[in-house]
């Protein structure tokens, strides 16, 4: 009975009708899930935040290379699609709200500290890259919107490839797809939530071309990281699937410049796999060191 409520309640409901603020109430001080959480903020914190003004205030010196390619030319710069840019938080919080309350109060308790794991060792992994070489991109110097201010302030910059934004969201959607079977949730919320959740992937990871926080570079390396290191959540097909998803029903540039954009994202993310394969496990990051050393070769260090 108390189940048939909880989905009732959630009846019809899109992820965005849920509140992220009344998420962050109920996710991170939940008794199952509190020290897994603090746990994750502090890499979070060293990783991300850290690492980058140590590295701004020459504290630390990781060399820095910019991996900006030509085809990043091809993709406009797109102002307005900032609000999805900065959208991808919320993409992972808003389905906390609604599975605390679609789920019982344990069984949502194990599931936000499984994904807290999770997304740690998301950020350590990005970290194995990162302290091997810091990367960077040109952003447009524009500041007419308040939160284009805000990004250069909190972001310096320094950590482009692989893409944690496209990590994210990737391992997000996977996430979520196997949460929606082993819980038990009804073809109508599967077909619901899990269409709005990848269509939510796709607009984040065409935004960061758009507002240029990102290359071409960096998409197919972070997806390359999700789909060697969480193969049962997010597989090698699923992340050749992403990038054909990407820039589909839009008009800010021609067609035949996204399908150029595309296939060299999806041969890049080839590449990878193909060098990953003959490596073991331990060493997955090789292949992304290997590319970001033949980058340094050509252009130098920033």
């Amino acid at each position: 009975m108390k189940l048939e409520k909880r989905i009732e309640k959630c009846s019809g409901k899109r992820l965005r009708d849920f509140n992220p603020l009344l998420a962050y109430v109920h996710h991170v001080f939940h008794p199952i899930a509190i020290f897994t959480n603090f746990r994750t903020f502090a890499v979070i914190i060293r990783e991300f935040f850290l690492l980058q003004f140590l590295e701004k205030f020459r504290i630390i010196k990781i060399p820095v290379v910019n991996v900006e390619h030509e085809l990043d030319k091809k993709v406009p710069f797109v102002p307005e699609k900032v609000s999805i840019y900065l959208d991808y938080i919320n993409l992972w919080v808003r389905p906390l709200e609604m599975i605390a309350e679609r789920l019982a109060f344990v069984n949502y308790g194990r599931a936000c500290k499984k994904w807290m794991r999770m997304f740690r060792k998301l950020y350590l992994l990005a970290g194995e890259v990162y302290h091997f070489r810091l990367t960077t991109t040109n952003r447009p110097d524009y500041n007419e919107m308040r939160e284009f201010r805000q990004i250069h302030a909190l972001d310096p910059h320094f950590l482009c490839v692989p893409s944690l934004h496209i990590a994210t969201v990737s391992l997000v959607y996977g996430f979520y797809r196997q949460l929606f079977i082993d819980e038990n949730f009804t073809e109508e919320e599967i077909k619901r939530w899990q269409t709005e959740l990848y269509q939510g992937a796709i607009d984040i990871a065409d935004s960061v071309l758009y507002v240029k926080q990102h290359s071409v570079n960096c998409i197919p390396a972070a997806l390359y990281l999700v789909a060697k290191n969480y193969p049962s959540f997010f597989s090698i097909d699923d992340a050749r699937k992403f990038l054909d998803d990407m820039f589909r029903n839009q008009n800010f540039f021609a067609e035949e410049d996204a399908d150029t954009v595309r296939n060299f994202m999806k041969q890049t993310f080839e590449n990878y796999m193909n060098e990953g394969s003959k490596l073991p496990d331990e060493n997955w990051s090789d292949p992304i060191k290997k590319i970001l050393s033949e980058i340094e070769n050509e252009k130098g260090r920033v």
